[in-house]
């Protein structure tokens, strides 16, 4: 047995040998350093696998560099740890592509080779498929009558569902579930409309396991020979996509839905059938985030009494009492104002996205690039900017980075309180790749917070807020979806006030991310 394993240490040191000498062969002196090479192309996977949105933190406190490199087999990935650097990046938004991702998404949801052939062309360009159209929707989801209406819908859900949730009294449930219940059914009926393929509870279903499997498609060679219920439930729900669209249910869908087929459609001629197999995606954009973020905001409200008070007072201001002939006094509340009158509950929200979000901000390098004059950048490799990185700079934030305040967006200049660098916020991206959505999903949001606050007292069972742990949290997920639900009761808060509930509209933009308050230049 000696000689076998001293055949097997050897060839295992071999081995070793070999890949340290490759990696060094393969490393041009001008990249980022290379990181994490005590186990050659092998460590920073161990590492990604066990420690996740962890990973990239203990990497920037252990090496403390502005920008580093990981070696993998048969690619590389470029960590951008220094604010001061993200400006130049996002200049380069034509080489360093989120659009070349967007483009590979059509494989994932079925697309036909056409389709995906015209969304890989004129990658750099602003007149291609994958780069123009999220310019070609911001009109629809900017301020303005098609931004109200969808907002004004999925308040109408959430006004209904709290009615009915106040004629039951006291209830139990899952503030997970119910959340993510609540704003899948409020977000699917302003986007899609009278039709909404997604009230089918069979499709909405099929949506749940192809969300929570998606990326095994990309990532598993024969994924769908593997894992036939993805496919399944993918094509379960392309086909209810389909028929909605052949019926004209888009007709009077949300303006975003018909900006996209005009865009998909009239623009560059893809099939309905692709353009239906498109809306997964735009399913992803429109759910995948905005579902666990309003759990987390609604936990850092009502988890934290001083949060609570203050935006229980800020919210209230909003709420008339009007009287009725047949009704008596009716609490009228206008949640257009929460745009302009609660600076503290818009606080709160971005501290929960910068405290909460886990979204690694990928590019891809489609030429090489020369960053800074010197840092060399190799064509076909990812860039990522993690937003835990940036988040819990305390360069950007102040020593208190890693704590959360909801005050922080709004609170004065004071000793041991430093401004904000906006640069360093990136919840929803930065620079040419700027959620186009943002505006719809922080007034939703928001929307859901003002009303819960308003009409419920929310306790959990177990007399006290534990954190829930998020060790299990799907790998795409952009805001960590718990390992297990927090049970809570929800009661009215005097059962006997009525309620009038609207949403008249804004033609202003409420100041979410530093692009917000200047002028849209790509060069950002």
């Amino acid at each position: 047995m000696a000689p076998a394993v001293t055949i097997a240490l050897g060839g295992i040191a071999a081995t070793y040998l070999f890949l340290r000498f490759l990696l060094y062969l393969t490393q041009d002196a001008r990249e980022p350093p290379a990181i994490e090479t005590e186990i050659p192309f092998f460590g920073p996977l161990i590492g990604m696998f066990r420690e996740k949105s962890h990973f990239y933190l203990r990497l920037r406190d252990t090496y403390k560099l502005p920008i580093y490199t990981l070696r993998m087999p048969f690619s590389r990935m470029y960590i951008v740890n220094a604010t001061g650097l993200i400006p130049e990046l996002q200049k380069q938004w034509r080489t360093i592509s989120f659009a070349a991702i967007a483009a590979d998404a059509g494989n994932l949801v079925g697309m036909s080779k056409e389709a995906i052939k015209t969304m890989h062309q004129d990658l750099t360009s602003e007149n291609g498929f994958s780069a123009s159209w999220p310019k070609y929707i911001t009109p629809v989801m900017g301020p303005g009558a098609d931004l109200d209406a969808i907002n004004r819908r999925s308040i109408e859900v959430f006004s209904t569902d709290m009615e009915n949730l106040r004629a039951q009294g006291t209830v139990q449930v899952g503030l997970w579930q119910w959340s993510r219940r609540i704003m899948v059914e409020s977000t699917t009926e302003a986007v899609w409309g009278p039709q909404n393929p997604y009230r089918d509870p069979a499709i909405a279903e099929a949506w749940k396991t192809f969300e929570a499997g998606f990326l095994t498609l990309s990532v598993f060679p024969f994924a769908s020979l593997l894992f036939p219920k993805l496919v399944q439930a993918r094509e379960l729900v392309a086909d209810a996509m389909l028929n909605y669209m052949r019926k004209g249910g888009h007709e009077k869908a949300s303006g975003l839905v018909r900006k996209r087929l005009e865009h998909h459609q009239q623009l560059f001629g893809l099939s309905l059938e692709d353009v239906a197999r498109g809306e997964l995606g735009n399913t992803f954009a429109v759910l995948g985030n905005t579902t666990p973020c309003a759990l987390w905001v609604l936990y850092h409200i009502f988890s934290d009494e001083q949060v609570l008070t203050d935006i229980r007072r800020e919210v209230s201001a909003l709420v008339h009492e009007e009287e009725d002939e047949e009704n008596g006094i009716i609490n009228t509340v206008d949640l257009a104002g929460i745009r302009e009158s609660c600076p503290i509950l818009l606080s709160t929200f971005q501290e929960t996205l910068r405290h909460r979000a886990v979204n690694p901000g990928p590019r891809v390098l489609l030429e090489d690039v020369l960053l800074d004059g010197r840092i060399l950048l190799k064509k076909g490799s990812m860039l990522m900017i993690p937003a835990p990185v940036q988040h819990t700079d305390t360069a950007a934030w102040g020593e208190d980075a890693r704590e959360f305040d909801h005050l922080r967006f709004v609170r004065k200049l004071a000793p041991g309180h430093k401004k904000p660098n906006r640069v360093a916020f990136r919840a929803f991206g930065g620079g040419h790749v700027l959620c186009p959505g943002r505006h719809f999903a922080s007034t939703e949001i928001m929307a859901l917070a003002t009303l819960l606050v308003l009409q419920f007292d929310v306790t959990p069972v177990t007399g006290r807020w534990d954190e829930p742990t998020w060790e299990n949290s799907p790998v795409q997920a952009g805001f960590p979806v718990p390992d297990e639900d927090i049970n809570v009761e929800l009661r009215p808060r005097d059962p006997a006030r009525k309620w009038h509930v609207k949403f008249t509209g804004s033609d202003k933009a409420m100041g979410i991310v530093a692009e917000d308050s200047i002028p849209d230049k790509s060069s950002i």
